[in-house]
C-alpha cells in the first residue's frame, strides 16, 4: 500500500510540472508591464495582503493569490520544480482540492525591502483517485523587486523530505 500511496502522490506532483504545459505564460514586456500592478507597498501593506493570501484564501492550494503584487515573471519553486506564475496557478488548481485541504499560517508574515517570509503547516488533498491527503509544513521566502517591490521569486521550503511527507499519506 505505501508504494502504491508514493506512486500516485509523486504522479500527482507531476501534473503539477506538466498541467497547464499547453497554457502560455503572460508576458511581461521585459519585466516593464506593470499595469495593475500594486508598485512599492509599505512593507506593512504587503504584509496585511500576504496574511489575507494565507488566512482567508489558502493560496497555497487555492492559487487564490494577490497577483497584482506578483512580477508577471515570477518563478514559483517548490520541492518538485520551477513554474511560471501561470504555470503554477493553473497547476495547483488542477492538484489540488482547497475545499479539502487546510492550511496553516504559523506565526506572522515578515517582510522587508528585500523579502517576505512565513511559515506554514498544511494538509494537501490531491485531486486524484482516492483524494489521497498528506502533511507537511515549512517556509515560504518571496523575494522582492528593489525598484517596483513586487515579488519576483516564490520559494517554499519544506521541513520534511519528499520521501517523508509522501509516506503521512492518509486515504
Amino acid at each position: 500500500v505505501m508504494k502504491d500511496t508514493t506512486i500516485a502522490v509523486a504522479a500527482s506532483a507531476a501534473v503539477l510540472s506538466t498541467a497547464s504545459a499547453s497554457t502560455p505564460a503572460a508576458t511581461d514586456n521585459n519585466n516593464n508591464n506593470n499595469s495593475g500592478k500594486q508598485l512599492n507597498l509599505s512593507d506593512e501593506e504587503l504584509a496585511k495582503i500576504i496574511t489575507a493570501d494565507m488566512t482567508e484564501r489558502s493560496f497555497l492550494v487555492s492559487a487564490d493569490l494577490t497577483r497584482s503584487v506578483y512580477s508577471e515573471s515570477s518563478t514559483f519553486q517548490d520541492e518538485i520544480d520551477t513554474y511560471t506564475i501561470d504555470k503554477w496557478i493553473v497547476g495547483t488548481q488542477r492538484l489540488f482540492v482547497a475545499e479539502k485541504s487546510k492550511v496553516d499560517l504559523v506565526g506572522d508574515v515578515t517582510v522587508t525591502p528585500k523579502e517576505v517570509s512565513f511559515k506554514f503547516r498544511e494538509d494537501l488533498m490531491f485531486r486524484i483517485p482516492f483524494r489521497p491527503v498528506v502533511t507537511l509544513s515549512g517556509t515560504v521566502a518571496l523575494t522582492r523587486d528593489e525598484e517596483s517591490g513586487l515579488i519576483t521569486k516564490y520559494r517554499e521550503i519544506w521541513d520534511q523530505s519528499v520521501g517523508d511527507v509522501l509516506k503521512t499519506a492518509k486515504f
